[in-house]
């Protein structure tokens, strides 16, 4: 295969945000997040980094800087230098000709562990995006490619670059790909491919047409929300912010520690005796060793005395805590990060001596449920989703809504598996609390969020449901 790529049509430079200190056979740069001093360079290859500094320069620019100065031997210990930079991700990889204003695309490394290797593109080798990557716009209007397989994200800068990756949504050689952008530069057609191949956002098929990702069985079984959900929300592959930044501290009010009512409480819950529940409480590992999900509800259902103390144990309002500048804080029963606390709960009940059937909501700062509507086609829809696999109609649905925003206002690119851990987190709590109880729990994987929001007249990207548990009486043993 003959390999085709124009090394005239790659090119390097230093990103805007890194400065460039030059001291004798030393030069320092320093980014937002980096320092890196290289040091007893030779004069050609100071000459050649500081270039990087004012221009982008081509590959071929570069070797020949330095051929000239006759320090070809010195090639090697270049790339390993520029390759330094680009893990520090102080150094912007381009597509197009150097003497171009704008590029065709930019390969921006986001992580330490983005490796620069050298595509060698062949011309009759077939090549496929993976299912994986993705275009996104971000605040500014500029479009990227990114990829839970990649260290790096790409700036679509042109047009060109956008209709190469369109053509890329199945396997094409380049000259195919050339051939169907018949009005662009051959070689900056290949220069984009270039990038994208360096990126990990496209890959070589085989002679069938597939990526090595398709018949890989790690690959197989990520589904690609999964993926991305995975990387954008640990450290590693992505230099977003991350953790308790605080971002629109000053900008957006945060949502108050206690949802503010909306309904008032038609029913004030039984408060249970919990000195005498610490002497007659099984123990810890009773409780761990006897948890189990239980499907099947009771002929009798629970009371609302069980359900009172059962929330009263789970996610009462112990304390209010105000924050000052920052934010109001409560306590509850279950940690919680941050202590957001931004998890409510609602009720569908179809069954259960001493209340209504209906929606409710349970204020935790009253201990009281509020009634919200009766019995209709919308609670019944969600308790028989509850019932499918096999459930019996549960007597009591326990939806888990999360109020985002009260955990988005602190907390950057983690908000929302956080909030995914502490339903995790209550989930374990109430499974216990119901175990001691003796009642029959049992957590569900998924349920309807837009029929939640029909429910409560809540807005989908406010507060909508991100759990789901069945509770009721336990069905009585015969001998």
């Amino acid at each position: 295969m003959d390999t085709i790529t124009k090394s005239s049509h790659i090119s390097y430079r230093f990103k805007e945000d890194v400065e460039i200190l030059e001291n004798e056979d030393t030069i320092i740069a320093t980014s937002p997040c980096n320092q890196l001093k290289i040091a007893h360079l030779s004069p050609a290859l100071r000459h050649v980094l500081m270039m990087l500094s004012e221009r982008a320069c081509s590959v071929q620019g570069m070797n020949e800087a330095l051929i000239t100065a006759h320090e070809e031997s010195m090639l090697a210990t270049f790339y390993r230098y520029l390759s330094l930079l680009i893990r520090c991700q102080m150094v912007y990889v381009y597509a197009g000709r150097e003497d171009e204003q704008i590029p065709l695309a930019t390969l921006i490394p986001i992580s330490p562990s983005f490796q620069h290797r050298w595509a060698d593109i062949q011309a009759n080798q077939s090549y496929r995006m993976s299912r994986f990557a993705y275009v996104r716009r971000d605040e500014e209007g500029l479009q990227y490619v990114e990829s839970p397989l990649s260290h790096a994200r790409l700036r679509l800068d042109c047009s060109v670059a956008a209709s190469v990756l369109y053509q890329l949504g199945t396997a094409v050689t380049p000259v195919e790909l050339a051939q169907t952008l018949p009005g662009e530069d051959v070689d900056n057609v290949i220069s984009v491919l270039t990038l994208l191949v360096m990126g990990n956002f496209v890959f070589p098929t085989t002679r069938e047409g597939r990526l090595g990702e398709d018949d890989d069985e790690r690959y197989m079984q990520w589904d690609f929300h999964d993926l991305l959900f995975h990387s954008r929300s640990r450290m590693g592959r992505h230099n977003n912010m991350l953790g308790g930044t605080y971002r629109f501290l000053h900008r957006i009010p945060p949502q108050p520690a206690v949802k503010p009512m909306s309904w008032p409480v038609t029913t004030p819950l039984p408060r249970p005796d919990m000195d005498r529940l610490a002497e007659v409480d099984p123990g810890l590992t009773a409780v761990m060793e006897a948890r189990t999900s239980i499907r099947d509800h009771g002929e009798r259902p629970m009371t609302v005395a069980q359900l009172g103390e059962f929330f009263y144990r789970v996610a009462r309002i112990k304390e209010v805590s105000h924050g000052g500048n920052m934010y109001d804080v409560t306590k509850r029963p279950y940690p919680n990060g941050g202590s957001c606390y931004e998890i409510e709960f609602y009720l569908t009940i179809d069954r259960c001596e001493g209340l209504t059937p209906g929606f409710y909501w349970y204020d935790p700062l009253n201990h009281g449920l509020s009634f919200i509507q009766g019995p209709n086609k919308d609670t019944e829809k969600l308790l028989s989703d509850a019932s499918r696999g096999g459930f019996d109609h549960p007597q009591v649905v326990i939806t888990l809504a999360a109020r985002f925003q009260r955990v988005s206002w602190k907390y950057e690119s983690i908000a929302y598996a956080l909030i995914l851990k502490n339903v995790g987190v209550i989930y374990a709590t109430m499974y216990l609390v119901a175990t001691a109880m003796d009642l029959a729990p049992c957590a569900l994987g998924a349920g309807d969020s837009d029929l939640f929001t029909k429910l409560s007249g809540s807005d989908y990207l406010t507060e909508t449901s991100v759990g789901e548990f069945l509770l009721g009486s336990k069905r009585v043993q015969t001998p």
